[in-house]
């Protein structure tokens, strides 16, 4: 098919560059030019006004065409001083006379695929030392007119220097770059090259190409993919990002791994929505404790990274004072949507680089493995890594990985252990112990298989199983023993906000055929004291049910006697720390009495001799527990024990 190039719609001329004349122009291109015809367009004198930056640029194009290369840009023209702008494509076309021409093809459809033809280029021309040369129109109307030197473009200087030392080791320049504008800072896309002139003077020349619109989308998606939308802190993606160049650049720091201790039960128990607004205020508080050249992350959950970039000043005495200024100020009381008080604490494990290590995995890793170590030993406190913490995560790690299939495998088990009424030397019940024993792990503690259960979400399942379990062998207890036994049973306060978890433990009983007084559910304070003073809390959903709940190792949580009296429960398990200075009896007399009062049962824990037994029973505290009246043991050692069944009395 034939093509008539003067129907086209696309403008096309040939440029004779030494004449500086345009010497053939279809239809399409006259209209570009306004000129009436070719003789007309062919009699103007291109050279006349032309710029030396324009007039190097396109002696750049025609070294461009002698290796078989088209240039691709944004041209601004002005015909008979009307100023137009259309993308063209230059080439090379050999004249009639062997020379080198230049044929230019011109759409005013600027496409919008390419960031460079936003709009027209704009090109200048400069010394090799920086010094202001040349421009075309469009840098006249963009930049102001007092340009002296390369340096007056550009908003930070490191950018000029940067392109001067890329033009002097006979390299290209490229990147984005923000300039001054009469309009204000704008993003360029900036091409400089250092190009000869005939006479063999070398100059810089270089390309301006408008990208303010899309580098501006680009930063906010950079930002809003580095940010937190809830706490607008760094995220772990930005956290990456803004540790990348210290760990290039060497530069020490402090690595805060900060976890909230108690807010999984806050956000089950009242709703991520509540969970969301504490997040929020605990980024408000920690940004009260950020200092120049400190970074804040939350870093998923309810887990966050505070970094301190190490100065000469900084110091093991400044680091142990912000960690516990920031541990103080997340533990103050939040405000809950309905006007309560939450109490929650922080956990934190230090990690330092590069003295602990040396890259971005490691440093993450041990600040991690130092804050599980505080949350073992008490929580609300702050944990500086020692090399071999990693090996305690990489324990839990398969820890979490084996509890997913101990039930199926039938790895867990239960031990009781009696409690005595020493007035009377019989059992009055016993309590349900977690046991479990993996082939690769052997014995597993407890307490490490509870928190694990608790952070994988397996403490539901796992709990449900223990309920089921010991009111099966409750059943078997009350043959053995007498009928009036019963069984205490401890819940996770993860377990307690679990709207399901009263029906539960009332289809349980009734699978067993046992009444609601036959159990005990043992909690600790501070799960006690989470919600106490609404009528429908789990606590009072039990104890209306007749299901009794015990205050578990009392004295060792909020332990304020003044809360006593707004707990629901119906007896308080007394901890074994207050039977270490057993000289002194005066606050065990008190909690006895005030118990007492409060119309609760005294239940004490940790009893290891008679002389203790004794004591304590003349305090009034009958109800005893401890390795003196019975270790732990499964069900088929009492089974086969020779025990005083007939009265009840356990000889463990």
């Amino acid at each position: 098919m034939q093509v008539n190039i003067n129907q086209l719609h696309t403008a096309i001329w040939i440029y004779d560059i030494d004449a500086y004349a345009i010497i053939w122009a279809n239809p399409a291109a006259l209209i570009l030019w306004d000129s009436p015809s070719i003789d007309d367009l062919s009699k103007r004198d291109f050279k006349i006004g032309q710029s030396e930056a324009i007039s190097e640029t396109i002696e750049q194009y025609r070294t461009a065409f002698k290796n078989n290369k088209t240039v691709l840009e944004n041209w601004y023209f002005s015909p008979k001083g009307n100023e137009t702008e259309a993308l063209c494509q230059f080439s090379g076309i050999t004249l009639e006379d062997g020379r080198l021409g230049m044929l230019v093809e011109a759409t005013s459809t600027l496409p919008h695929t390419n960031i460079h033809f936003k709009s027209a280029t704009i090109i200048s021309m400069y010394s090799l030392s920086g010094s202001f040369l040349s421009a075309n129109t469009p840098f006249s109307k963009n930049v102001s007119r007092t340009i002296s030197h390369l340096n007056d473009l550009f908003c930070h200087q490191e950018d000029a220097l940067n392109l001067l030392q890329t033009i002097n080791h006979e390299q290209q320049f490229e990147s984005d770059i923000l300039m001054k504008t009469k309009q204000g800072d704008n993003w360029f896309r900036v091409i400089a090259n250092k190009v000869k002139n005939q006479d063999n003077s070398a100059h810089i020349l270089l390309n301006q190409y408008d990208i303010h619109e899309s580098k501006i989308v680009e930063q906010d998606l950079r930002q809003q993919a580095s940010a937190d939308p809830l706490t607008n802190l760094v995220n772990r993606r930005g956290l990456t990002d803004t540790l990348k160049p210290m760990f290039e650049q060497q530069t020490p720091f402090t690595l805060l791994y900060i976890d909230l201790d108690g807010f999984k039960m806050v956000n089950d128990s009242l709703g991520h929505k509540q969970g969301d607004d504490i997040l929020i205020k605990v980024s408000e508080r920690l940004k009260e404790h950020q200092q120049q050249g400190d970074i804040i992350c939350r870093f998923g959950g309810d887990e966050f990274i505070f970094i301190i970039e190490n100065t000469s000043i900084q110091s093991d005495i400044s680091t142990t004072l912000r960690c516990q200024a920031i541990i103080d100020s997340l533990s103050e009381p939040y405000q809950s949507f309905h006007g309560r008080e939450l109490l929650l604490s922080a956990s934190i494990g230090v990690a330092d680089y590069p003295n602990d290590a040396e890259n971005y995995e490691n440093i993450l890793a041990y600040g991690d493995a130092a804050m599980y170590h505080a949350k073992k030993h008490g929580k609300k406190q702050w944990v500086q890594y020692k090399t071999g913490m990693e090996n305690n995560q990489k324990r839990l790690s398969v820890i979490a990985q084996q509890l997913s299939f101990a039930l199926t495998n039938k790895e867990l088990s239960l031990h009781y252990q009696p409690v005595i009424d020493y007035s009377t030397g019989k059992i009055a019940s016993f309590e349900a112990l977690l046991r479990w024993y993996n082939d690769e792990l052997g014995f597993v503690s407890p307490e490490e298989a509870i928190s694990v259960a608790e952070e994988t979400g397996l403490i539901y399942e796992i709990e449900n199983w223990v309920l089921d379990q010991a009111l099966h062998d409750l059943l078997i207890f009350k043959d053995l023993f007498h009928t009036n036994i019963t069984m205490a049973v401890n819940l996770s306060g993860l377990h307690l906000v679990n709207p399901n978890l009263v029906d539960t433990i009332l289809y349980m009983l009734d699978k067993h055929d046992l009444q609601p007084h036959d159990l005990t559910i043992e909690l600790t304070e501070s799960v006690l004291l989470t919600d106490v003073n609404h009528s429908n809390s789990p606590i009072n959903a039990l104890t209306s049910r007749n299901i009794k709940v015990s205050i578990d190792d009392f004295g060792t949580g909020y332990s304020s006697l003044a809360y006593l009296h707004t707990i629901p429960a119906t007896t308080v398990k007394v901890d074994k720390s207050f039977l270490e200075n057993i000289n002194s009896t005066l606050t065990l007399e008190c909690i006895q009495r005030l118990v007492t009062d409060l119309s609760m049962l005294n239940l004490i824990e940790g009893i290891e001799t008679r002389e203790q037994a004794e004591l304590l029973n003349s305090l009034g505290y009958h109800l005893q527990q401890g390795y003196y009246h019975g270790r732990p043991k499964p069900i088929s050692y009492y089974l086969s024990a020779d025990t005083h069944r007939q009265s009840g009395v356990c000889d463990c």
